[in-house]
């Protein structure tokens, strides 16, 4: 398991308890255990036999010292807070944000319950109908940084019928919407591409 340095102080507190209720659990089964041995010593004793030992607290066998320790550490903890928060550093109700995604329609929702998967509707439909979408009606904004590559290119793609004749026709993406008519040629930085 690796370790997540540093520790933040919830997970501590957390890790601190879980020690203690072991350490306790692990006394008080001792404290049964040793007083069953010593009301009937020589014998086996069954776990019912122990479990059904009374034991007195834990607590009340520490010193004395160590017992006011943690009576003033309890005390402290459950002080309330006695500095007033002024009007200004009150926390404001966080706007919910919207969504990514932009919600499906309507009629895209009802083939969602439409049927099964397995019969190749309900749910299988819903998303292969959604992954024929493009980016740009499925996300308000670019999400991820992989999305801003392309993103908004749709349009030109549609407006240059030349493209698509090329299987991958990037270079004259790079032309049309890079390059300037009157600015360097292509030709210029050819050995770049």
């Amino acid at each position: 398991m690796s370790r997540n340095f540093p520790a933040d102080t919830r997970a501590q507190r957390a890790l601190e308890e879980m020690y203690e209720r072991e350490l306790t659990s692990q006394i008080s089964w001792f404290l049964k255990h040793q007083q069953a041995k010593k009301t009937s010593p020589g014998k086996p004793l069954s776990p019912e036999e122990i479990s059904e030992t009374k034991v007195s607290n834990p607590f009340d066998l520490l010193p004395k010292h160590v017992q006011e320790k943690i009576i003033a550490c309890r005390v402290r903890e459950k002080k309330p807070d006695k500095t007033v928060k002024r009007s200004s550093e009150t926390k404001e109700p966080e706007k919910e944000l919207p969504p990514d995604m932009i919600p499906p329609e309507p009629c895209m929702l009802k083939t969602l319950y439409d049927g099964i998967s397995k019969e190749g509707r309900g749910r299988s439909k819903y998303l292969a109908e959604r992954n024929k979408l493009e980016m740009e009606q499925k996300y308000r904004y670019p999400v991820l940084s992989s999305m801003e590559y392309g993103w908004g290119h749709r349009q030109l793609l549609k407006e240059c019928p030349h493209l698509h004749t090329k299987r991958h026709g990037r270079v004259q993406v790079i032309r049309e919407s890079f390059y300037q008519r009157n600015g360097l040629s292509i030709e210029h930085c050819a050995n770049m591409l």
